[in-house]
């Protein structure tokens, strides 16, 4: 302990040494930190909407979700400031105020004003080769209906570029141009939902569309569903082709995607069957697996479940699936990367070797009160007459005792792999062999195989 006394005191004494603090009053010494005048001046400014009744109110959704954001919107290198608010007196009530620095204080560079009943979200992106980027705001009209504008902005200028309601919308730059481009998701009046590409070149104008599967839309008395989709991804094909990933729900408890992408100008839906009006390569119905770079090297994988056989369990209900990860390319061609035995429900997957083949079967083995829960891996031909082989047990421990648990017979650590950080860790994931047969792996291969379900963002 005194030891690292000294440690903290010794920067402490060196920083008074070397800025003269010996020097300063003990009025100075003890003195509540000022903010920078920068601070004050804008503060000053916020204020002022405040005393005319303004109350602030950040976007709902997005990852720009504070009152009062910094974006460098005309590229000279300082950062404006945006503030959001709502007038409720005013017919226009929902603001957006940018103040732009002007030496030590901040002037109104310009206000935008929407109706509606909040800011659903905010974008600031570079749609053109101007240096100032545009803003792209979602406004709230009502809990369900929902209204997309684009605006530029200038010293005392409002924009309007677009504006169109939508069912969802992402922005990406798809035509590799290094600006960003508007891809909205929606339904026109008496038409079926489709994908509808924006690029601005002077103003944003609509540039193409292209159609979602059938059955993403289309419940199942026929009628088009308000709320189809579920996620809606930018990322990128197996050529390096940007592209939108849309997934909606599908039949009884279903997911389908649909992969659009920019060609020649026209927006295009690489998956969709011509024949059969749906990406029908894209369809599952274990939906616990999403889209996502799972293999991290920057190109998108798409999940196909495929349902294990369970060694004498006859009902219908599937108990263990595995997931064939595959990518597609710009022209719908796809083709697999791994194979993984997903575990949500204890948070864990586990990429499976080419060797073990089809020849595979699962099992659990969890204690009572949930402190062990465990995943079985055996051999299996799938003949009756055979007896599954296990070789493999991967357990998730919780509880007082798991590191006890954890260092029981032949286990082995696979999270975390340190020894040292047991004690300090919630969970511990451990494996063990079984002696039914070899599985070929080596106890750093099973960990290099072994991997946590972290939850994405744009999951």
């Amino acid at each position: 302990m005194k030891k690292k006394g000294l440690a903290v005191l010794g920067p402490a004494l060196l920083c008074l040494l070397l800025t003269g603090c010996f020097f300063r009053g003990v009025d100075e010494l003890y003195a509540v930190p000022q903010p920078p005048k920068d601070y004050e001046a804008l503060q000053a400014r916020l204020s002022e909407v405040v005393a005319l009744g303004g109350e602030y109110a950040a976007p709902l959704t997005g990852e720009m979700i504070q009152s009062v954001q910094l974006q460098d919107l005309d590229g000279d290198g300082r950062q404006e400031a945006i503030a959001f608010f709502r007038l409720a007196s005013e017919e226009k009530p929902l603001k957006i105020y940018i103040f732009r620095p002007n030496g030590e204080e901040y002037e109104t560079m310009a206000v935008i004003e929407g109706a509606g009943t909040a800011i659903n979200c905010v974008d600031y992106v570079q749609m053109d080769e101007e240096p100032f980027k545009e803003i792209v705001v979602s406004w709230q009209m009502t809990a369900q209906v929902h209204s997309l504008a684009a605006y530029s902005v200038g010293p005392g200028r409002v924009n309007e570029l677009l504006r169109t309601d939508y069912d969802s919308y992402k922005l990406g730059d798809l035509d590799q141009d290094n600006q960003q481009e508007l891809v909205v998701f929606r339904t026109p009046p008496g038409e079926a939902p489709r994908a509808e590409y924006y690029d601005l070149d002077g103003v944003i104008s609509l540039r193409g569309s292209a159609p979602l599967s059938l059955g993403a839309y289309t419940g199942a008395d026929g009628t088009v569903k308000s709320d189809y989709l579920t996620a809606v991804q930018t990322g990128y094909l197996t050529d390096r082709i940007p592209a939108v990933f849309a997934t909606s729900s599908y039949g009884e408890n279903g997911a389908i995607t649909d992969v659009f992408s920019v060609k020649n100008g026209q927006l295009q839906n690489v998956t969709l069957d011509p024949e059969t009006g749906e990406s029908g390569e894209t369809v599952r119905f274990y939906t616990q697996v999403g889209v996502r770079d799972i293999n991290g090297d920057g190109i998108m994988e798409l999940p196909q479940p495929v349902p294990l056989t369970d060694y004498r369990i006859t009902t219908e209900a599937v108990n263990f699936w595995l997931i064939h990860w595959r990518q597609f390319d710009a022209a719908g061609n796809s083709r697999e990367i791994f194979t993984t035995y997903h575990n949500e429900r204890d948070g864990w997957y586990f990429i499976l070797p080419d060797e073990w083949g089809n020849d595979l079967t699962l099992s659990r083995s969890d204690l009572p009160g949930g402190g062990e829960r465990g995943v079985t891996f055996s051999h299996w031909t799938g003949s009756e007459a055979a007896e599954p082989k296990p070789f493999l047990t991967i357990y998730k421990l919780t509880g007082t005792n798991r590191v006890r648990r954890a260092q029981t017979g032949q286990r082995f650590l696979l999270s975390p792999a340190n020894p040292d950080r047991l004690e300090e860790s919630v969970t511990i994931y451990a494996a063990e062999f079984r002696e039914g047969w070899d599985c070929g792996l080596s106890e750093d291969q099973v960990r290099e195989r072994f991997a946590i379900i972290r939850t994405d963002w744009y999951s």
